[in-house]
């Protein structure tokens, strides 16, 4: 299974995911900086909560990281750990489920799907989305980008899978580990 990062294509994703992202590194990083600074002092605690707090922090990062590229031949579907990377000729159908949740139909039903299709994370529904309509503008303007691509070639094929490589996320699980082994060791 291939490993590695999402770019290119127009980038859609919720704008409030832009700044909880934010946020979100900057609480569990600062809270992990503290939990550091009582290790180095000695304390055996402090590593371990910012071993805890890094690894949920990777966790809740990569959450409001997800997102869909709307590429040339295809669109790829970035969730947490998983991308899906959908030919425009392969797409069945794009819509919003009865949760208002973006979902991605692909023609051959897919066995990791279980004929469901690939559920958007970064557009799972909310309550300000019935609001503000995101998930349905974000439909609209895939169908566009699937409409024009789809008849170029290479936009045919399997849907493929693979896993998300985030440098942010990575490094954050990094130091979780460095610092529970180092927790260990000042055992």
């Amino acid at each position: 299974m291939r490993y590695g990062r999402v770019t290119g294509g127009r980038v859609l994703r919720r704008r409030s995911f832009r700044v909880l992202s934010l946020g979100v590194l900057a609480l569990f990083a600062g809270g992990a900086g503290l939990g550091l600074a009582d290790g180095l002092n000695g304390r055996q605690d402090g590593l371990v909560a910012a071993a805890l707090l890094l690894t949920l922090g990777s966790l809740c990062y990569r959450i409001t990281r997800s997102r869909v590229h709307a590429g040339p031949t295809s669109l790829t579907v970035v969730n947490p750990f998983f991308a899906y990377e959908v030919p425009y000729a392969s797409v069945q159908r794009i819509g919003a489920s009865r949760s208002g949740s973006l979902i991605v139909l692909p023609k051959e039903s897919a066995a990791d799907t279980e004929g469901e299709g690939y559920l958007v994370v970064g557009f799972a529904g909310s309550l300000l989305d019935r609001f503000f309509g995101t998930t349905e503008k974000v439909t609209a303007e895939l169908k566009k980008h699937r409409n024009k691509g789809r008849k170029l070639p290479g936009a045919d094929g399997p849907v493929r899978r693979f896993l998300v490589a985030d440098i942010v996320a990575d490094g954050m699980l990094a130091v979780a580990a460095g610092s529970a082994v180092a927790a260990l060791i000042l055992n």
